[in-house]
């Protein structure tokens, strides 16, 4: 089942890898890394599970996670600066 997720991570992040279609942002408003992903429901979940652990040179103080809409628009993750 496809799936998508809004993702916030806040902290120090760098580099987390991804098997998902989306996008990636600092969100400077916010203070924190903005991720819309979408992918089959096992990929997903092992995403946010990187996401949660991030790298060594990530700091992470909380991590938002909501169900939203699959919008089907993606065919690749970007970063967007």
């Amino acid at each position: 089942m496809t799936k998508a997720y809004d993702i916030r991570i806040y902290g120090h992040v760098f580099n987390v890898g991804c098997n998902v279609v989306g996008y990636v942002e600092n969100d400077y408003a916010d203070d924190c890394v903005h991720i819309v992903a979408e992918g089959e429901e096992t990929d997903l979940d092992r995403f946010t599970l990187l996401c949660g652990e991030g790298t060594p040179y990530s700091y992470i103080t909380d991590m938002k996670i909501e169900a939203v809409a699959v919008t089907g628009k993606y065919d690749e993750f970007m970063e967007i600066r």
